[in-house]
């Protein structure tokens, strides 16, 4: 039996970095896959657990609930064909709703093949003071029904803020397995090992019908010759835009760093070559994050925004900071 988790959590959360965290924690002998599914088709996330060395499956441009189970069941049925794993940890878009994630896992197909585990949400509790999250059916059904409840972030949080997060928990029907809080993703592997609540699956879906952009699977790339492609999708009432650029473009950090400052979007996240090297890029409500990575063939980049973006502005500035075209 392959166990499985999902990490879930809305926009910004830190998913990719508890993912990372936890795999630097695989016991000797295991090997451990994860299937990413982003809300935007560049295939960020994907590509940030890949350079780490994860053994990584993608299901970009959806989310994974919405598109009647058949974009995820491929990813998931060729992640357990060539792979092999003793884990699966799945990360869904923070715009997605694990419902449906949930109930496939535990269908007849899955039954002698898969072990549900204990599901993960991570949130960050400044989102409990702000109705545009506490009124957002997506966010509070991602922590109904997981297992275990993750306050991140907790060190940029308020007092107030870490007191909603202590209600919310201790309101939860049926009580979650665990309830914690951490600082940079960072999670106890032992936390995986707590047992799951099917009768979760019984609570109230509040999300009701789901848009998403495209049925396609499988990681975008460049056709031949290709300097960069741009990709657009809408659903779940966001918006996405995002860039595959060939990997002999090379950014001004400084210039780049002031592009980020200037964003007026929910979400940014990239892996860019620049000046100084190597990076991957996460902007999220006015602050950026920047981390070294490995060399990279092609760089890539997704935004994220609540409404209809000026494509053709934030690409023409975002090439203003191209400093050779190779």
């Amino acid at each position: 039996m392959i166990r499985v988790h999902l990490i879930t959590g809305f926009l910004g959360t830190g998913k990719t970095t508890a993912i990372l965290d936890l795999l630097t924690q695989v016991p000797a002998g295991q090997k451990w896959a994860v299937l990413v599914n982003e809300f935007g088709e560049v295939g960020v996330d994907g590509a940030i657990l890949t350079a780490s060395g994860a053994v990584v499956r993608e299901v970009p441009g959806g989310c994974l609930c919405c598109v009647s189970g058949l974009p995820f069941q491929m990813g998931l049925n060729m992640l357990i064909a060539r792979e092999k794993p003793d884990v699966i940890l799945i990360e869904p878009t923070g715009l997605g709703h694990p419902r449906k994630v949930l109930e496939t896992l535990r269908n007849e197909h899955y039954r002698d093949l898969l072990e549900p585990g204990a599901n993960l949400c991570l949130i960050d509790p400044r989102h409990l003071s702000q109705s545009r999250y506490t009124s957002n059916d997506t966010f509070m059904d991602q922590i109904q029904l997981s297992d275990v409840l993750v306050a991140n972030k907790t060190d940029a949080c308020p007092v107030e803020d870490l007191e909603r997060f202590t209600e919310l928990a201790e309101a939860s029907v049926p009580p979650k397995a665990a309830v914690i809080r951490t600082t940079y993703g960072k999670l106890d592997i032992s936390l995986l090992s707590l047992p799951a609540d099917p009768l979760r699956l019984r609570l109230q879906d509040h999300t009701g019908h789901h848009h998403h952009s495209r049925e396609e699977t499988g990681p975008v790339a460049l056709a031949p010759g290709e300097r960069f492609h741009r990709f657009e999708g809408h659903g779940e009432g966001h918006f996405s835009v995002g860039w595959l650029l060939a990997g002999d473009q090379i950014f001004n950090l400084n210039r780049l760093r002031h592009w980020f400052d200037l964003l007026d979007v929910e979400r940014a996240k990239g892996l860019l070559r620049t000046t100084e090297g190597y990076y991957v890029f996460n902007w999220r409500e006015g602050v950026l994050s920047e981390m070294p990575t490995r060399a990279l063939e092609e760089s890539r980049l997704e935004i994220i925004s609540a409404t209809p973006p000026d494509h053709q502005t934030l690409q023409d500035t975002l090439f203003q900071c191209l400093e050779t075209n190779g």
